[in-house]
């Protein structure tokens, strides 16, 4: 009628496919410095930034008002 073995789960794994490894393709003893340690910034670089945005930003305004009008 029924085979009793059938009812028994088995103990391989869902997906054969998917072993348990160790992934060894990075060096694991050294570590680097953190971005903020390795940055090359000067001090006053990009200061100017701002101005031009503001610049920028008011020449649209005023592009937008003269179009709308």
């Amino acid at each position: 009628m029924s085979d009793p073995s059938r009812d028994q789960p088995e103990q391989a794994p869902l997906n054969p496919a998917l072993k348990s490894r160790t992934d060894t393709t990075y060096d694991t003893e050294t570590s680097t410095p953190g971005p903020l340690e390795t940055t090359g910034a000067r001090e006053g670089q990009g200061e100017g930034w701002p101005v031009i945005w503001l610049v920028v930003t008011v020449i649209c305004v005023a592009l937008a008002i003269y179009f709308i009008l």
